[in-house]
């Protein structure tokens, strides 16, 4: 893999800009591989890098300066100044053997290697948590739909041949029930001694008996 990283270009293609934050993309291709990822690193970030490369006693590029009387991340057109500076500045950096074999040069690949993979990871999650969401909620869009399947109303339906038989019986029984019980009334008042006279009680006997008198 350090094999690799010998091979690998670095470009500055864009910037992005936040409110007073400003980063600048870091593209990384392995020229033979053809493999891509990048990073997203402040301008301050970027320098802090040329800084540790000087330790190296090397003949580096000119790193892009800051302007001590204005604010680049202010002016559009001075971080696209800056953006196109630092370009240049990666493009030439690459040409320094002792720069791609110093360990300051390989780390500094493969911890924006690392950062793009887990930044990937997330991505792949966060895709497959929302195609999860959305299984779920189509399968239970689907049991909803069979349960709310119109039915067949029984009361719609003609009868039965035992249906009717139980209807007719229910119909013949019904005037024996009220015929018998009229007759139950009616016996019942002829047998009861009690009558009812101007609200009280009285025993037929009584009537009787004051009747004969």
């Amino acid at each position: 893999m350090l094999d690799n990283e010998i091979d690998i270009l670095i470009t500055v293609p864009e910037f992005k800009k936040n409110e007073d934050l400003v980063q600048y993309r870091v593209q990384f291709q392995n020229q033979k591989s053809l493999q891509m990822f990048e990073y997203h690193y402040r301008y301050s970030e970027l320098k802090k890098l040329h800084e540790t490369l000087e330790t190296l006693k090397a003949d580096l590029p000119a790193f892009p300066g800051s302007y001590w009387w204005k604010s680049v991340n202010s002016n559009i057109q001075l971080i696209e100044q800056r953006r196109q500076l630092l370009d240049s500045y990666f493009k030439n950096l690459i040409q320094i053997k002792l720069v791609r074999d110093s360990l300051i040069y390989k780390n500094f690949i493969l911890a924006a290697q690392k950062e793009n993979d887990k930044k990937v990871q997330k991505e792949n999650k966060e895709k497959a948590r929302r195609s999860d969401n959305q299984n779920k909620t189509k399968k239970k869009k689907e049991q909803f739909g069979q349960f709310i399947t119109p039915m067949p109303n029984p009361v719609n339906l003609p009868p039965t041949p035992e249906e009717r038989k139980e209807r007719s019986q229910s119909v013949e029984q019904k005037p024996a029930n009220n015929k018998q019980r009229n007759e139950r009334k009616k016996t019942s008042k002829q047998q009861s001694p009690v009558l009812n006279f101007g609200g009280s009680k009285i025993f037929r006997g009584i009537l009787s008996n004051a009747a004969k008198q």
